[in-house]
């Protein structure tokens, strides 16, 4: 049972009736000749209908007929506001058509592909009246009256975020409980780490509890590193996994940077190719770096996935911490709960007390007022307080309802409510019913489109204001204010009622708790269909609102249960991660554009948003004339069509990322009501005509300068509006002089200047450009690319820019001095980049004494003349830096002499390209990241050792000269060391090594030509080794007693070392490595022994060992994932190598080999698990036996890649689990199936050949 709520109704009936009586409606009703009269006493009926609301939402409680009723009004008002809407949007037409003046020709062209049918409109019309009409005689027989009900006061929340100074009721003794479990060191677990679940029903508080102790300070002390994580029900192990990388970290887990061994061409495709399938693997590694040996705490909050396996996959990786380590786990399911416990038992959360229920809800009731001001309320509060059933959630929400009255009338209206007395239909709260039930009318509409929104998922508050304004569920402010800023006083009221929650407070992100998602999906009703993961039951023909999770493939069966809806006004795909270009790509169906979208004519919001197969919008969209939002961010459309400009309506126009994106449509100009265009990241040349003309634009993210054509500069002025981000592009086209541009745009924050890269530059007339170009004190961000005047005007560095926090001066090549960016008050990152000329930094740069004081990241890159850097005026009476963390030096061939020696917060530096500059070091007490070209000389890294004890990454580059370490070694700190281009640097002795206790991660690279052969296990706790190039390596070596060290070696790459002639005897002695790969060792003839023996290896790679002959006798790893074989020409295959008994392998890539592959196939020898095989670079295959197949009923992905020779697929054809097969530069093959599906590989959902993808 679904209720209807009243201001569902209500706020539409007001704007119809509002809209119909209109001078400018009915000038135009009557203009047209059309029936003016019905629409009168269509209003008239709508009024009647609407009088009757507050009744009929009261006895929907209880009677089946009045909520049916309500259903039925609710379809016809729908109805009624797309009839509307359509009349409303032919006069705009009529308004354009007038402020445009454009030719009859032209006007009946753009008109006639969607012509207004006047005849056809009295007669939906009357239709309409009719269907309202009887809907108004039925109320007489529901016994549904006038004037009945009462309106909650809607006072406005004294704060937006009221878990602000949140007082735990009544969980003191449970934070005291759990938190002696924390903080024990040590425990009786066999593992490092330990599991605390935390059960509990929804709402009772178990995200709060944790929480609570995961911002406990001792709790932070004790561990070295923490990371919380919302799994939710939709179980992504990518994503868990990447949050707690970027939470450990605190930056963007960067795939890209694990996989940084790409050394030939071919190896980089591979690597592109594969990436999306194993960048698992690339997580995993480098969340078993971040943790190991460290202590270390998780929360994984709300886990409902109860697969254990994938729980095991998860637990393997929380053993590399260090003992004592835990993990939180809350959740609703025992079941859960008792598999992922093991030691610690499990805690079950009971509910709140009555007293306590009490004290939350006063809590949120008063706010900042004192409870006892208002005596008269506690005695019916406590009555409502005990109706809560000990839920804190509960006590939450209706306190932030009960605070929007403190009126005892009202108090006691909400106590004896007939809602407390309807059973919990859909998990829906009686408690959260009667909040939603007593909010305002403009917020229950809000509230209830916010169904469309999965579990999980993380709002992001503009993108909802933004759909919230499209549907129509924001009024145009009387008071001045825009549309957006009322979105956003309604949006800070949900939160300050906890229907919406942020989960932290430095993110600008926010989410709706379960319950609280379920009770905004119970109030939609059949007006909002959210097709989930596991959901495929059909949509009712009312439906409105249509959103689905996204996934790889979202072929045409996905939106069957959508057959037979045909009045949609939202499309909605949603992600429950953030757009990240390095994940994996994304297609649908070419059906959902060319056949299903264009019948759903009334659609106002649209989003193809990282379909990466969206190339084009079809002609007919602009028959879509409600459109009033339209998302095609990352997608590869290459253009628009110009029916796009007869959408009158459309508010909303997002491009970002669309980089094949050149050129937006001619009349961009008609869109009067545009109000946000994103064109971030495409690759548009110039901006249309009168672009100026389009005063209603907030949001501009770039305006591109034509030669000779489009929009000049100075239509930015007509743009009084903008806010945010904007980029002016090409400016070495401004004609004419400007002055005072930006100034007065007090909205803008963040500004980009560019002109041309590599174009002939006039500097005096750039200088007059830029100084033209000022832009308003509140900046916050400023970039200025490719300059051509030879100094800054004035006002770039000047103090009276506050709030200015981040500068970037880019290839402004002429100019040969810097500005004084030190007076900047506010400045946090400064990068200075391409500055050819500038041979000195001096008095100049800062500007005066005590500059930089808020300077936290400094960067200069591409200095090729600068030879000095001059301390400041100041003369060291105090830091010139004091508050930089981060100083990089790139590519500045002649910079020499000394840096800033006092610099007591500097956390990371880094040197490169830079062969004259010497690196003091001085006393830099938190140091722990450093790069450089070491040219110091042992007394630099002597130095070093001394004055740095907190040291954690070196890096040492391109040394030439002859040199060896420091006698007493390197900082026992380190946990990284990567050495490249070092040739004649002496490696590390024994001793040295031995005494690098905390040493994680190794990388040789074209270094140390003197190694012949390494030590294994001489680091006492190294988990990562990679040598990569290193030309007289001949053998690795295990000596005595080094067996416990290397059971933390859990990745081994050796690529490209041709001498290499042998592996320790015996095997590798390493019981926890998960990949190990050997590459380009020419000479290799022998891989290790006892391959058998490595129960933890997952990922296996061997490429280009053309002398390999055979390997894993015994057998190979017995838990292996990832297998690749590549151009290992001598080598085949064997039965002892256990190939169909490896139940967890599910990649394998085959290259160069054509009989290798052969065998595999005709033999049948590949697991019946396998879910991915890629073949590449076979030039003489010419088919494929699909017997080899047939049995591999797992497989969903089949790569195939420059198989020249390749002209037939299996004629048997795939396994019908496979789900995509792409083919790369295989041209007989492109020939013969890019242009039609055959039988073979018809039924197959995605068929991508050179790029083109097909979707069923």
């Amino acid at each position: 049972m679904a209720l209807v709520g009243q201001a569902l109704l209500s706020g539409s009936i007001q704007v119809l009736c509002e809209k119909i009586a209109s001078g400018e409606f009915v000038d135009f009703f009557r203009a047209r000749r059309l029936n003016h009269s019905l629409m009168d006493k269509l209003k008239v009926t709508l009024n009647t209908l609407h009088a009757v609301l507050n009744d009929a939402e009261e006895k929907q409680i209880v009677n089946p007929a009045v909520r049916l009723w309500l259903k039925d009004l609710k379809d016809a008002v729908f109805y009624a506001e797309d009839l509307v809407d359509e009349i409303d949007t032919e006069a705009l037409r009529h308004e354009v058509k007038d402020q445009t003046k454009q030719t009859q020709v032209c006007n009946f062209l753009s008109t006639s592909r969607n012509p207004f049918n006047y005849k056809g409109m009295n007669s939906r019309i009357k239709e309409l009246f009719e269907r309202l009409e009887y809907l108004a005689q039925q109320r007489n027989h529901l016994g549904l009256r006038e004037g009945i009900g009462r309106n909650v006061s809607q006072r406005t929340p004294t704060t937006s975020v009221v878990e602000e100074g949140f007082c735990p009721y009544g969980r003191d003794k449970d934070k005291e409980k759990l938190k002696k479990l924390l903080l024990l060191s040590d425990n009786e677990s066999s593992s490092n780490f330990s599991v605390v679940p935390i059960v509990g029903m929804g709402g009772v508080g178990k995200t709060t509890l944790a929480q609570l102790l995961y911002n406990d300070e001792q709790v932070k002390e004790h561990f070295d590193i923490h990371a919380w994580v919302c799994v939710s029900e939709q179980y992504d192990a990518l994503r868990v996994i990447k949050t707690l990388i970027e939470q450990i970290t605190e930056k963007s887990c960067d795939i890209s940077d694990m996989n940084s061994l790409e050394i030939r061409p071919r190896e980089q495709v591979r690597r592109e190719q594969v990436r999306d399938v194993s960048d698992m693997d690339s997580l995993e590694t480098r969340l078993r770096e971040q943790v190991r040996g460290k202590p270390f705490l998780f929360v994984l909050d709300d886990l409902w996935n109860e697969s254990y396996d994938d729980w095991d996959r998860l637990r393997t990786l929380f053993t590399y911490g260090a003992k004592g380590s835990m993990v939180i786990v809350t959740t609703r399911s025992r079941h859960v709960a008792s598999f992922v416990h093991k030691t610690i038992p499990i805690y079950d959360l009971e509910k709140l007390s009555d007293d306590d229920c009490w004290l939350l809800l006063a809590e949120h009731a008063f706010r900042n007022e004192n409870s006892s001001a208002h005596l008269d309320l506690e005695e019916v509060g406590k009555k409502i307080a005990r109706k809560c059933n000990g839920l804190p959630l509960a006590s939450k929400t209706l306190g932030g309802l009960l605070g929007c009255n403190l009126n005892y009338k009202e108090w006691n209206y909400i106590l004896d409510s007939n809602l407390w007395d309807l059973p919990h239909t859909n998990s829906v709260l009686p408690s959260l019913r009667l909040s939603y039930h007593y909010l305002p009318s403009y917020l229950k509409r809000c509230f209830a489109y916010c169904s469309i929104f999965p579990k999980g998922y993380e709002l992001e508050k503009e993108t909802v204001i933004l759909l919230w304004v499209a549907e129509g569920l924001i009024p145009q402010s009387d008071t001045g204010n825009t549309m957006e800023e009322v979105g956003e006083r309604y949006f800070d009221e949900l939160l300050s009622r906890s229907l919406f929650q942020r989960p932290r407070l430095d993110q600008p992100r926010f989410t709706m708790h379960d319950l609280i998602n379920d009770l905004a999906k119970f109030v939609s009703g059949e007006f909002c269909f959210r097709l989930d993961l596991e959901q495929s039951h059909e949509a009712s023909k009312r439906v409105r609102h249509f959103s689905y999770v996204i996934g790889k493939f979202d072929t045409s069966s996905k939106f069957q249960p959508l057959d037979g809806v045909k009045y949609l006004h939202t499309f909605f795909p949603v992600s429950l991660t953030p757009y990240d270009p390095r994940e994996g790509e994304v297609y649908v169906s070419n059906k959902v554009q060319d056949d299903f979208l264009p019948t759903q004519k009334y659609l106002r919001v649209i989003s193809l948003s990282r379909y990466r197969n969206i190339t084009h919008l079809p002609d007919s969209i602009g028959n879509h004339i409600h459109l009033r939002y339209i998302d095609l961010s990352y997608t590869t459309i290459k253009r628009l069509p110009d029916t796009v400009c007869t959408l009158y309506n459309l508010q909303t126009l997002l491009l970002l990322g669309c980089y094949s994106l050149v050129k937006l449509p001619a009349d961009m100009r008609k869109l009067i009501h545009l109000r946000h265009l994103d064109i971030g990241g495409t690759r548009i040349k110039e901006m249309p005509v009168h672009m100026g003309r389009l005063k209603s634009l907030r949001t501009l993210t770039a305006f591109v300068l034509g030669k000779s054509t489009g929009s000049s500069i100075a239509e930015l002025r007509e743009l009084s509006h903008l806010r945010g981000k904007i980029s002016i592009l090409n400016l070495e086209n401004v004609v004419r002089a400007i002055d005072a541009l930006l100034k007065d745009k007090n909205d803008l924050n963040e500004v980009e200047l560019e002109w041309g890269y590599k174009v002939l530059h006039d500097s005096v007339k750039e200088r007059q450009v830029l100084e033209g170009l000022q832009p308003s004190v509140n900046l916050v961000k400023l970039t200025i690319r490719f300059y051509g005047g030879t100094s800054f005007p004035n006002w770039v560095g000047d103090s009276s820019f506050p709030n200015l926090q981040v500068m970037r001066l880019s290839g402004c090549s002429n100019c040969s001095s810097l500005p004084p960016v030190g007076r900047l008050p506010a400045l946090k990152e400064l990068y200075v980049e391409g500055m050819e000329f500038v041979t000195s930094v001096g008095v100049e740069f800062y500007g005066g004494n005590q500059p930089f004081q808020s300077l936290e990241k400094l960067q200069f890159r591409e200095m090729p003349k600068w030879e000095e850097w001059l301390p400041s005026p100041s003369g060291g009476e105090s830091p010139d830096f004091p508050r930089l963390k981060e100083l990089i030096f790139d590519q500045c061939p002649k910079l020499r002499g000394s840096l800033p020696t006092h610099l007591p917060s500097l956390e990371i530096i880094r040197v490169r390209g830079c062969e004259v500059l010497h690196l003091p070091m001085g006393t830099l007490p938190w140091l722990q990241m450093l790069e450089t070209n070491f040219n110091g000389g042992t007394e630099w890294l002597l130095e070093m050792g001394h004055n740095t004890n907190r040291l954690q990454h070196l890096t040492l580059s391109f040394c030439s000269s002859r040199l060896s370490f420091p006698t007493n070694g390197l900082p026992t700190t380190l946990t990284s060391l990567r050495i490249q281009g070092c040739r004649k640097l002496e490696f590390l002795s024994r001793e040295m090594m031995a005494k690098l206790t905390s040493l994680q991660s190794l990388v040789l690279t074209e270094s140390c030509d003197s190694l012949r052969s390494f030590p294994l296990g001489i680091f006492p706790n190294l988990s990562s080794l990679t040598i990569i190039h290193c030309e007289n390596l001949e053998s690795l070596s295990v000596e005595g007693g080094a067996d416990e060290n290397l059971s933390h070696l859990n990745s081994l790459f050796i690529l490209y070392c041709p001498n290499l002639v042998s592996f320790p005897d015996g095997g590798l002695p390493t019981p926890n490595l998960t990949s190990f790969e050997v590459c380009g060792s020419v000479n290799l003839k022998l891989l290790p022994d006892r391959m058998q023996t490595l129960t933890a290896l997952q990922e296996l790679t061997i490429e280009s060992l053309p002398n390999v002959v055979s390997f894993a006798q015994g057998g190979l790893p017995p838990n292996l994932q990832s297998l690749s074989i590549c151009d290992c020409e001598r080598l085949r295959p064997s039965v002892e190598w256990g190939l169909q008994g490896l139940v967890s392998l599910r990649q394998f890539w085959i290259e160069a080999s054509k009989d290798l592959l052969e065998t595999l196939l005709n033999e049948q020898l590949l697991p019946a698990t396998l879910h991915t095989l890629w073949i590449s670079w076979v030039w003489d295959l010419k088919s494929l036996n699909g017997k080899g197949l047939e049995h591999l009923t797992s497989l969903q992905h089949l790569d195939i890649a420059w198989c020249e020779s390749l002209k037939f697929l299996p004629k048997e054809g795939f396994p019908a689990s496979l789900s995509c097969l792409r083919i790369w530069n295989c041209p007989s093959l492109k020939k013969r199936y890019l242009k039609k599906r055959y039988e073979k590989v018809a039924g197959i959902p995605c068929i991508v050949i050179d790029g083109e993808v097909n979707i069923l």
